[in-house]
């Protein structure tokens, strides 16, 4: 189980599923410039905290095990999560709570309820659990409104609100740093379209939210990058349009499914290309095929250990030129299982091209 907000130093570039795609919002002001405005009021902010702390809880997972010589012990960590309507249901990250066997809830007026778990997509590191508390209690929560995050632009102001270092409801100010990321989630899967954000992130947000100036919900606040040396501030979260995505299979108990391709691969690059002596230097070099997977069905290759430039170079997908893997990653995500798939790649200076059947993904599946 993990305890805390998970660090991930390395990207590891496998497997591919993906997430929404950042549009356009329209005729509506810039949300850089709506930032600006609304930052020029000092009490935006404190109206902001004001508005959806209440709804931002602390969470508390425990587990009892044996060790190797055969004595109990009781594992524990903690984490945040937030309120989405009157039926108690919270949003967390997956990892706050995997493997617990028992979840409490901390609300913002100190009392404590049992969290049960509702369900889980491990795939984008969610979880809903469901406060068990009488309805006069339900009756009386504060709900932190769901936002759109397609709209979200690089330098607008956004707030994370959370329990860092079991400091409950703590709030920090930043900007979204970067739109579209990529990151490897919980189970090594990659979570597309992530928002990157300087504002403050620590052990203990996860699951938080991360809100704009409305006070909407516009990301999960799920993992952070913590290098040995240099500045720290690069904090990602989910984007608000993934949790809504799948929001109703899991308040109703189901786990989602996701396209699977069963590929991992490497970016190419003009280096890489001319040290492994390769035709082109864009696209994404399949270093491994899952056995058996869509992928391996369909007839395409994968590198191997002596010849690692030996793999198919893909380099379209679906209609949409491939660049690199969170390019797969993202075509796939908008497919679902069953669904087939054109893919046009090179093998050798060969153009070729093949349909793939995509499978749903499975947690235990060694890679994407």
């Amino acid at each position: 189980m993990r305890s805390t907000l998970k660090t991930v130093t390395t990207i590891i570039l496998s497997m591919i599923l993906g997430a929404a795609i950042v549009r356009s919002d329209g005729g509506h002001p810039t949300a850089v410039n709506a930032s600006i405005a609304a930052l020029q009021d000092g009490d935006t902010v404190i109206r902001v905290y004001e508005s959806v702390s209440p709804a931002v809880v602390n969470i508390s997972a425990s587990a009892r095990g044996v060790d190797e010589s055969g004595r109990a012990f009781r594992q524990e960590g903690s984490g945040s999560g937030f309120i989405i309507d009157r039926q108690g249901h919270v949003v967390t990250n997956n990892h706050v709570v995997t493997g617990a066997s028992r979840v409490d809830v901390t609300l913002a007026d100190e009392t404590v309820w049992v969290g049960e778990l509702v369900a889980s997509d491990p795939a984008n590191d969610l979880t809903i659990l469901q406060l068990q508390a009488p309805p006069e209690k339900l009756s009386q929560l504060t709900i932190a409104p769901l936002g759109d995050s397609s709209a979200l632009r690089v330098g607008q102001t956004v707030i994370a609100i959370g329990n860092p270092f079991g400091l409950g409801r703590s709030a920090t100010l930043g900007i979204v740093s970067s739109l579209g990321r990529a990151r490897p989630g919980e189970s090594s899967r990659l979570i597309t379209n992530m928002v990157q954000t300087d504002a403050a992130i620590n052990p203990g947000n996860s699951g938080g939210p991360l809100l704009n100036l409305r006070g909407e919900v516009i990301g999960i606040n799920e993992q952070i990058e913590a290098p040995s040396r240099g500045n720290v501030g690069v904090g990602f979260a989910t984007p608000a349009n993934t949790l809504k995505r799948y929001l109703p299979e899991l308040i109703a108990g189901r786990e989602p499914s996701h396209a699977w391709m069963g590929i991992s691969g490497l970016q190419l690059s003009p280096t890489l290309a001319e040290d492994l002596e390769l035709p082109v230097s864009q696209g994404a070099l399949l270093t491994r095929l899952t056995p058996g997977g869509p992928a391996e069905r369909a007839g395409l290759r994968g590198g191997s250990r002596g010849n690692p430039g030996g793999g198919d170079i893909v380099t379209e997908l679906d209609g949409t030129l491939i660049r690199s893997v969170e390019d797969i990653a993202a075509t796939i995500d908008r497919r679902e299982p069953g669904d087939s798939i054109g893919v046009r790649y090179l093998r050798g200076d060969k153009p070729q091209e093949a349909m793939v059947v995509l499978d749903a993904w499975q947690p235990d599946i060694g890679s994407r």
